[in-house]
């Protein structure tokens, strides 16, 4: 049976671009295409998606927006994100799997319809695709400079936490009685989360330390625990 791939980005030229050079592997999947974030939920709604390729920067609901509805109404479905930025770090975590996999601009399209196929067999042959790798997503927001407010709740223990970040940079966190880096660090600590996106509503400031030594001390402190 063929899947259905939905490609979003606001690029009208990329996308058509895209739809055409993707067609050589119309015998494995067919593509759908939307404008932004809002028509791409529009077609989730209506046809059954089994994996969606967005852009971050994007006018209206962003690929950010996006990505946080689809994980909130579509866990199923894995997500291919196209970015301009780039890390070693981020190459080795992609590498690990995860819903949120990658895709450096500019591509070739082959790479793309490969990386489609790939995780399209995975999730065909029972591979899990599904938990969220909150360090490279959080990387992508510090690198996209996004200001916002992310929600992350713990899967094992249902504790709950919140990241602050404005034009990329990891301002605050808060965790029940932590604050500033110890909230942060416990946070990153967290193995399976579950991530929601929402504007910003913190301007303070307790964090002033970068993200990837946060990062690092987290993944240190969960080591020795």
């Amino acid at each position: 049976m063929v899947k259905r791939v939905l490609i979003v980005d606001d690029d009208q030229e990329m996308l058509l671009s895209l739809k055409e050079g993707l067609s050589k592997f119309d015998d494995t999947f067919s593509v759908s295409i939307a404008g932004d974030g809002t028509i791409a939920l529009e077609k989730l709604t209506r046809h059954a998606i089994s994996l969606v390729v967005t852009d971050l920067k994007m006018p209206g609901m962003d690929g950010f927006s996006l990505l946080s509805k689809i994980m909130e109404s579509y866990p199923d479905i894995p997500v291919i994100i196209m970015t301009g930025y780039s890390t070693p770090e981020m190459r080795k975590m992609a590498a690990k799997g995860g819903a949120v996999r990658y895709i450096e601009k500019p591509f070739l399209i082959e790479d793309l319809g490969r990386q489609i196929i790939t995780i399209l067999r995975k999730e065909s042959d029972g591979g899990t695709l599904h938990s969220v790798s909150s360090a490279m997503f959080l990387q992508l927001v510090e690198m996209e400079e996004q200001t916002c407010t992310i929600r992350l709740a713990d899967q094992f223990s249902d504790r709950q936490g919140v990241l602050f970040f404005r034009k990329g940079e990891l301002i605050d966190a808060q965790t029940n009685e932590l604050t500033g880096d110890n909230a942060a660090y416990e946070i990153l600590g967290w193995q399976d989360t579950e991530i929601r996106i929402e504007e910003l509503a913190n301007n303070r400031r307790t964090i002033h330390t970068s993200l990837m030594y946060i990062l690092m001390e987290a993944a240190r402190f969960t080591d020795e625990k």
